[in-house]
């Protein structure tokens, strides 16, 4: 009897047992397959799939010419396939011998591989020398299937460092970085895809699956011309080392249609190791560069006086003798004048009597001159970080500060503003905005900021100023001129210091103005005036630019040829 009960005691047990057992295989397959099987799919797809993103085909860069400038080509990217991590670290060790990794990078990738991940990029977008040499090894037997090749655009500017600044470049990633890359990026770039990379149970990748195809950008059409451009960086460069200065700027437009033919800024890059330079290299002194203009500033208190009247050409006005005291503060003249003409107060750049001139005028005409010419906000080309300058309004303008506006203090101005500002007495009177494609759409409104009138005065006086002022040096026989010199004090740490920029601005041929030019030496050493630093250069490009614009100089009439 008690044998019976005991069995019939182990039986229950043995089935409360069994039952809890069962129960708990039913719970564990019910949590698994039902309850957690979001997550566990997740990691079988993770183990056995990867998505990596693909970067479209960038649209070509060309200049006006159709020039290429900056293009996307079919290149490798090498990566391991890391089946065995002792075989991929033996193979890596090899690879490092072939391509230029550095140790940081040597670091990572070894890293990857002792943690066992399966895909792991070696080097994007390989050039065709480091594939050629990677590729015998990829098919060697000790590596074979260790290391693969996806295909990638890789980006090339054919031009090497030209034009830099304007085209900017990208970074491994296709992210752009500075120039027109940047600001046309969302045209240029197009749209990525996605591949999915399929791994087999052994961990081997077996396939690669399109999930989305890229589609390439828009094509971009640049106004400059890669032969101007050329020359133009050539000249600037020059002029730099020659006055060991610490860079430079130069920007030629079209007078007519304010396309700009060339823009340089010195010193230079090379928009393929973009993300290797420094970043005052990158900075584009065309439209980033603030600076009190000096009296380059002149032509706009010229147009000023002579648009409201405030006083006739031949009318003098008393030079101190090259030195003038106003409140606290002394204006001085390089060269001292007793008297000088409206006129020869441009021709001979006058400090004292450029004060004078602004003072007779005042401070609402004057201010209202400035902004119409375009000062105190950006010209609205196509390309980043340009600088909006800085133009107080009349009310917090101090006791002298019209006074020293009027010889371009208390301001500050990019070089493509007073290029912009340049160009309005070259364009007709008109206010044209400065345009780096080629085909920008509807034509920008053109507002009238100097009448005909006023426009043929400030072009006759520009022009006295490169025939027997401040900018001979600027001067080609044959070919009238118009232009000014400007010298400017910099401003370092709030204070002006003992440095300057030099500058110089012109069009020509003076009557039937094409082309307008504006050249920035940033902190010429020795000669530092602008009619000795700058206008030099001016001159050279303009010579350069004549034949290939078609514009050749006239000849004296005791040498004309007569048939």
């Amino acid at each position: 009897m008690n044998a019976s009960r005991q069995s019939k005691k182990r039986f229950f047990f043995l089935a409360i047992f069994f039952f809890a057992w069962i129960f708990m295989i039913v719970f564990r397959l019910f949590n698994l397959q039902v309850l957690r099987y979001t997550t566990y799919q997740a990691k079988v797809r993770a183990q056995t799939n990867r998505v990596e993103e693909l970067h479209s085909k960038r649209g070509t860069v060309t200049d006006r010419n159709g020039e290429i400038l900056a293009i996307s080509l079919l290149s490798k990217s090498a990566f391991i396939s890391n089946k065995e991590s002792g075989q991929s670290l033996a193979v890596f060790k090899k690879i490092c011998h072939l391509l230029p990794l550095a140790g940081a990078q040597k670091l990572a990738i070894s890293k990857r591989i002792r943690r066992g991940e399966k895909f792991i990029w070696l080097k994007r977008k390989l050039t065709d020398e480091e594939y050629l040499k990677v590729r015998p090894l990829a098919l060697s037997a000790d590596a074979a299937g260790t290391i693969g090749f996806l295909d990638e655009y890789r980006r090339v500017y054919p031009q090497g460092r030209l034009a830099a600044h304007v085209l900017g470049g990208v970074g491994v990633d296709e992210q752009a970085l500075g120039g027109i890359e940047t600001s046309l990026d969302a045209e240029i770039k197009g749209r990525g895809g996605r591949l999915k990379v399929l791994i087999d149970a052994r961990k081997r990748i077996f396939q690669f699956k399109y999930l989305e195809q890229p589609l390439p950008g828009r094509d971009i059409h640049l106004s400059i011309d890669s032969g101007l451009q050329f020359l133009v960086e050539r000249e600037l460069a020059a002029a730099v080392e020659q006055n060991r200065a610490a860079g430079g700027a130069v920007i030629v437009m079209d007078s007519r249609s304010g396309q700009v033919l060339a823009m340089a800024s010195n010193p230079d890059y090379s928009p393929e190791a973009i993300w290797n330079t420094p970043p005052a290299v990158l900075k584009n002194k065309a439209i980033s560069f603030l600076y009190d203009p000096g009296s380059t500033f002149k032509i706009v208190l010229a147009a000023s006086a002579l648009e409201n009247r405030a006083c006739g050409r031949q009318e003098t006005f008393n030079c101190h003798n090259g030195v003038y005291a106003i409140r606290d503060r002394a204006i001085t003249d390089v060269h001292p004048f007793a008297r000088l003409s409206f006129d020869d107060i441009i021709v001979e750049s006058s400090n004292i009597g450029a004060a004078q001139v602004g003072l007779r005028l005042g401070s609402e005409k004057y201010f209202r001159t400035i902004s119409d010419f375009g000062f105190g906000r950006r010209t609205g080309i196509r390309l980043p970080a340009e600088e909006n300058g800085i133009l107080h309004a009349p009310q917090k303008w101090s006791g002298v500060s019209l006074a020293f506006l009027s010889f371009g203090y208390e301001i500050a101005v990019t070089p493509l503003q007073m290029a912009a500002a340049f160009n309005v007495p070259a364009s007709g009177g008109l206010r044209v905005r400065p345009e780096i494609l080629r085909q920008e759409g509807a034509a920008a409104e053109r507002p009238r900021v100097l009448s005909a009138d006023c426009r043929e005065m400030l072009t006759e006086i520009m022009s006295a100023v490169v025939a027997r002022g401040t900018g001979r040096k600027a001067a080609i026989n044959g070919l009238e001129i118009a232009g000014k010199t400007g010298t400017a004090h910099k401003i370092k740490t709030g204070r002006y210091a003992g440095s300057y920029v030099s500058s110089f601005g012109g069009f020509f041929p003076a009557q039937d103005p094409r082309v307008t030019i504006f050249v920035m030496i940033d902190e010429p050493v020795g000669q530092y005036f602008g009619g000795d630093v700058a206008a030099p250069v001016f001159k050279a490009i303009a010579r350069k630019i004549m034949p290939h614009l078609g514009i050749f100089p006239g000849l004296p009439p005791q040498n004309e040829i007569r048939l």
